[in-house]
């Protein structure tokens, strides 16, 4: 049986957490420096990246190493030796209560020592596999002093057992079952086969079940990606009256199921090496967020509020554009009438003419009506208000294309200036040897000679200031913003078909009154030349020669009725109802579209400042663990 078939390939594979690792590395090196709390991370990251190398690599080939687990004096070496029945390995295994150089050493017992021995912290016993208690597959023992002992050196050695084994055996005896102690255990041993071991149990004792209860929930509840077997419990031989070998026997026959039973149903300990790399990158994060929180309170609330203007930008500088107001609806109003114009074919003479005259009019169709009965001032203020319609819309076409993007870069400005300076100031303190503790929120001078000295360009007080930043995704939005507003637009729009009867109504009322004056001209006409054709002779008197005020009434006067319609039809286009409903639509879509862009980082905001980039990054640690990902906000 191989107990490790999957380790090379896990070796090969793309590790993000490693990645995450060497960037709080470097971000560390960038920010903090060579000082007291930079050396702290630097120590958290050589801790973290062992750790993580320990359950990476196999020290183990060909064997599944298991670790005994626990406070100071809970039965670990005892229930080890039950494994082994050779005399001199028992013998060798001493009690952890021996406070001797034994005690402090991570024992190995088995038939090959692991790779790597540190003979520093660690010692190995051999055993010939026959002595060995038969699991179905080759194993080691790993016995570690008190996990939970008050001397720090011996509980360091402890914890890292936990990241060795992919099998844990926790051992604890019943008095101390309810010790809050033991959570710090359970933590460390996510991701872990975990078989509880509740030892020198006496008898009657009834509130046991419900305390073992309590326990294994414990454990759930802190490590919710360990595989948890069912709890073991183990008399307490010296009071109970019965025999050590018996206890020991039952002991042993229970640990042997439970371990095969697990590894049979998850697949071995190499199977859950993700689970247990995850859950040692989110600790490494929980402890790096708590260090950095408590040495650097000032440089973390600087960064924290400097975070919180970043994260909300981005949409506050989309909804500027489509968050109503005049402008919008304005634009709205513009696309209707462009989308009933566009949808009108010019065949419809000259009913399409006067949408287009009255498109471009909008506002001042009461100048040009008083324009068409020949007031000269109406005549220019129609012109020109014509014309401010022209460059309205093609500014407001501009805005639409282009306006996010100039928004995007004041509201950048005016946003981020003040804590940006906040954090530059606060960051200049700590490298002068400040603590960080209690910073103040206006330091001109030293904002300003920071600034200059780090080359970014931050001015307090200057309407746009510069900062080393801009917001991304401006393109993907513009795109999204345009394809929204056309369907939009098209929802609410006029239909064709609808569009096509308002224009046979339009163009049949010019030419219904249009074709009075039109038949009684081209009839005279036709009478003269018949005239003349017949005798071929004929007085060009003959022939009519209507007055040209003739001619202009009965347009005018033709033209008013369609025109009027027009008018209607226009106003039926925008109507207030449309606009509401393609307004709202706009807006919420918009939303959506922001959501997922921030979402999926397209829409985010990009550092340019590396200094600020890499503190922001290193003090964003607990937000993205609890968000239960790794960074990358800005990358």
């Amino acid at each position: 049986m191989n107990p490790n078939p999957s380790s090379d390939l896990a070796v090969r594979q793309p590790d993000p957490g490693g990645v995450f690792l060497q960037r709080v590395r470097g971000a560390s090196l960038s920010v903090l420096g060579d000082g007291d709390v930079g050396r702290l991370v630097l120590s958290l990251c050589d801790n973290h990246e062992e750790a993580r190398r320990n359950v990476v690599r196999d020290r183990t080939p060909g064997a599944i190493p298991i670790a005994v687990v626990g406070p100071t004096g809970q039965g670990k070496s005892w229930l080890i030796r039950q494994f082994f029945r050779s005399p001199q390995v028992m013998q060798a295994i001493r009690s952890g209560n021996q406070l001797d150089e034994a005690t402090e050493r991570l024992v190995w017992v088995g038939p090959t020592p692991p790779a790597d021995l540190d003979y520093r912290y660690e010692t190995f016993l051999y055993c010939d596999p026959v002595h060995q208690v038969g699991l179905g597959f080759s194993y080691l023992m790993v016995d570690t002093p008190g996990a939970t002992d008050d001397r720090s050196a011996i509980a360091q050695i402890a914890r890292k057992a936990l990241s060795l084994a992919g099998i844990l055996i926790l051992v604890v005896r019943r008095d101390q079952l309810r010790s809050g102690k033991l959570a710090d255990l359970a933590v460390l041993s996510e991701g872990a086969i975990v078989i509880p071991v509740i030892n020198a149990i006496r008898e009657h004792d009834s509130a046991l079940p419900a305390d073992i209860d309590d326990f294994t929930n414990r454990i759930r509840h802190a490590a919710p990606g360990s595989e948890l077997a069912s709890a073991i419990c183990v008399d307490d031989f010296a009071i109970a009256g019965r025999d050590e070998a018996t206890v020991a026997q039952e002991l042993v026959g229970q640990l042997v199921e439970r371990i095969t039973t697990q590894i049979a149903r998850t697949g071995g300990p190499e199977s859950r090496q993700g689970c247990r790399l995850s859950a040692l990158d989110a600790r490494f994060r929980e402890q790096l967020a708590g260090l950095l929180a408590d040495r650097l309170p000032g440089l973390t609330q600087a960064v924290e509020r400097l975070r919180e203007v970043a994260d909300a930008l981005p949409s506050e500088i989309a909804e500027s554009l489509v968050g109503g107001g005049p402008n919008l609806r304005a634009a709205i109003r513009t696309r209707l009438r462009a989308s009933l114009l566009a949808d009108t074919s010019s065949l419809w003479f000259p009913y399409r003419s006067l949408l287009g005259l009255l498109s471009i009019t909008s506002g001042v169709w009461d100048r040009l009506v008083l324009s068409l009965t020949g007031s000269l001032p109406s005549l220019i203020g129609t012109a020109w208000a014509g014309m401010k319609n022209i460059v309205t819309d093609a500014n407001q076409a501009s805005e639409l294309r282009d306006g996010l993007r100039r928004r995007a870069s004041v509201l950048v400005s005016d946003r981020l200036g003040p804590p940006i300076a906040r954090f530059h100031a606060e960051l200049k303190r700590l490298r002068a040897g400040g603590t960080g503790i209690g910073f103040a929120s206006t330091h001109l001078s030293a904002t300003r000679d920071l600034s200059a000295a780090e080359g970014v360009s931050v001015v307090l007080g200057g309407p746009r200031d510069e900062v080393p930043a801009d917001l991304a995704g401006i393109d993907a939005l513009q795109e999204a913003s345009r394809q929204i507003v056309d369907e939009q637009i098209e929802k609410v729009a006029v239909s064709r078909s609808r569009t096509v009867v308002c224009c046979a109504i339009g163009t049949a009322a010019f030419w219904l009154l249009m074709s009075g004056p039109i038949i009684a001209l081209y009839r005279g006409y036709f009478d003269a030349s018949f005239s003349t054709l017949r005798h071929m002779s004929g007085d060009l008197e003959a022939f009519p020669r209507p007055d040209l005020s003739l001619i202009l009434t009965s347009l005018l006067l033709s033209i008013l009725p369609p025109a009027i319609f027009a008018m209607l039809v226009i106003t039926w286009a925008q109507s207030r109802s449309r606009v509401d409903a393609a307004e709202a639509a706009i807006t919420k879509t918009h939303r959506v579209v922001i959501q997922r862009l921030q979402r999926d980082r397209v829409l985010r905001l990009r550092w340019s400042d590396p200094l600020l980039a890499d503190a922001e990054f290193l003090l964003a640690v607990d937000r993205d663990a609890r968000r239960g990902e790794t960074s990358e906000v800005l990358r």
